[in-house]
């Protein structure tokens, strides 16, 4: 390769270097509910009061509000569902955890309210 060739290369490379580590998709209900069966780790971002009053069957409460303190204790090497009350905290979650190089994770569009809607039941 030439100089030519390798200066013009770097800007992109060093674009590359700087971009986002991870990534996270949307998925609906259904999809996070078909991985409860195969072990998925089930996320309640909401507030203990919001856990108390109905949540996933599985899930584990680490609210949002917190989330510099308990983002290194999800696995890495498993999906990690993310959910709220209606996906906007569970987004900001999901970004936060993106920024920290997780890969495997899914954020719950519509949250709890897409739920219910979607006729899934509730831990209450």
């Amino acid at each position: 390769m030439t100089r030519r060739a390798l200066l013009a290369l770097l800007p992109l490379v060093l674009l590359a270097a700087c971009g986002p580590k991870g990534s996270y998709q949307n998925v609906g209900p259904e999809e996070l509910y078909r991985a409860l069966e195969s072990g998925a780790v089930v996320v309640d971002v909401r507030t203990p009061q919001e856990f108390a009053a109905g949540h996933v069957p599985g899930a584990i409460n680490l609210p949002v509000e917190a989330i510099t303190s308990w983002a290194d204790q999800v696995p890495k090497d498993k999906p990690v569902y993310l959910y709220c009350r209606s996906g906007n905290r569970s987004r900001q979650a999901a970004e936060y955890l993106k920024k920290k190089g997780y890969t495997n994770l899914y954020n719950v569009e519509g949250g709890v309210l897409a739920i219910e809607r979607a006729g899934y039941s509730l831990v209450r």
